[in-house]
């Protein structure tokens, strides 16, 4: 039987259809592809930076709260913080659609796109608006991006951030003390054992000093140096230059060993590298122990046999200057009594280099050459200048500051008490990215 064959043709036109159909969708991909990796990134790169710029705005808020500010004054911290970041040449797009203006500082939702919570706790955060709450959140929301290839699958670019910032768990201990005594009035346990904000003390002696109160003398050889774990005259140069040792913990109630020995070269190298000084050849440097921003020294004071300062009305560089403001808060001219020194400098320079925690420790009775002292507290003191390479006038003087916070170990017990912690970022349950 004879078989019939049928030949079956494609026209041209038909080929060049399913062509232009695949070469469609592969088109599609490719532009699906480009605007996922060119707006995703552009979306990702964004919402970081309003990240750190909403955390930082949460601890500054959170800071207000601790140093006593009501609620009112942290919102304000907010918007100022926010305004700040937002300048920054990085920041501009984020700036152009952020509205800042005319906020409402007694209102939850201070403006359009920030809003600002209080709680008693970090979690769970229960908004609330009384003023004895530590723990602040910051929200910035609705920020709506600019698209490129996206708004071809119209889609809306929005990021938004949130921050929760608030006082830490009290630290149990601190590691950033350095290896200095001030001896404590044991009679005055409420009044951090004597301290009062701005006065003046002999936080080291000299070879020709020597407490005049027998209750406070710590025993031949002790100038007022501790032994927080270095090895002699190079921990204790490396203790005044600022380097810690994170097994160094040191905490109230704990029994400190003194550092017997004047240790003149060592305190000296140490502690004036804070001023800009650092020897030829050492191991210190400018890089690694910067000098303060603001190294002005006015009038030396003077220190008597009796461990007395006796010039106090001179004319010492405070820490009021130092910080422009005295403390209610009144305007102090950082140019007071400065007479030799960098008001301000910021060429490989710190802020708050001379400002140091140091151990308020309890000296009553102290006989031996080398004793232990109770740790009391932790002060922050200023410096009040440099101290000098010679045995009978290596003497550091310091201003009492406040009770001085660090940065430590946390306590694990809830219920455990302390005056020492310090301001942190908390996990937001309203947002699992922040």
């Amino acid at each position: 039987m004879a078989r019939t064959i049928v030949k079956r043709s494609f026209s041209r036109n038909a080929q060049t259809g399913a062509i232009i159909v695949m070469f469609t969708i592969g088109l599609f991909a490719i532009v699906a592809m480009a605007a996922l990796a060119i707006d995703g990134s552009h979306m990702l790169l964004n919402k970081g930076r309003l990240q750190n710029s909403v955390d930082s705005a949460a601890l500054s808020a959170a800071k207000v709260l601790q140093d006593g500010g009501t609620l009112t004054e942290a919102r304000q911290a907010v918007i100022a913080i926010l305004a700040q970041n937002l300048n920054h040449a990085e920041n501009i797009e984020l700036e152009d659609v952020i509205s800042l203006a005319s906020p409402d500082y007694s209102s939850e939702q201070v403006t359009s796109h920030v809003s600002v919570e209080f709680s008693a706790l970090p979690d769970p955060f229960i908004a609330g608006a009384d003023e004895t709450f530590e723990y602040v959140r910051v929200r910035v929301e609705g920020v709506n991006l600019a698209n490129y290839l996206a708004q071809v699958f119209n889609f809306n670019k929005t990021v938004r951030a949130s921050a929760v910032a608030g006082r830490s768990t009290d630290i149990e201990c601190l590691n950033k003390v350095v290896p200095l005594l001030v001896c404590g009035d044991m009679s005055q346990p409420t009044n951090n054992y004597g301290m009062t904000h701005g006065s003046l003390h002999v936080m080291k002696i000299g070879s020709k000093q020597k407490p005049s109160d027998p209750d406070i003398t710590l025993g031949p050889g002790n100038f007022q140096l501790l032994d927080l774990g270095g090895p002699g005259g190079k921990g204790i140069e490396q203790g005044l230059a600022g380097e810690f040792s994170p097994n160094a913990c040191v905490s109230v109630g704990q029994n400190i060993p003194t550092e017997p020995g004047n240790k003149v070269g060592p305190v000296a190298t140490g502690l004036n590298t804070r001023f800009g000084t650092w020897p030829n050849g050492g191991q210190l440097n400018s890089t690694d122990h910067p000098r303060d921003i603001n190294t002005c020294e006015g009038d030396r004071l003077l220190v008597d046999s009796e461990s007395q300062i006796t010039n106090p009305a001179a004319e010492y560089y405070s820490y009021a200057a130092y910080y422009g403001q005295d403390v209610n808060e009144n305007p102090v001219s950082s140019s007071l009594h400065c007479k030799t020194g960098n008001i301000i400098d910021s060429s490989s320079t710190r802020a708050d280099r001379r400002k140091l925690p140091i151990v308020i420790g309890d000296c009553d009775g102290k006989v031996n050459g080398k004793n232990v002292v109770e740790v009391k507290s932790i002060g922050c003191f200023f410096l009040t200048q440099q101290v000098e390479h010679t045995g009978n006038t290596s003497i550091i003087i310091g201003e009492y500051i406040s009770e001085c916070g660090s940065s430590g170990n946390a306590s694990l017990d809830p219920d455990f008490d302390s005056d020492n912690f310090t301001i942190v970022l908390y996990r937001d349950p309203d947002s699992p990215d922040s």
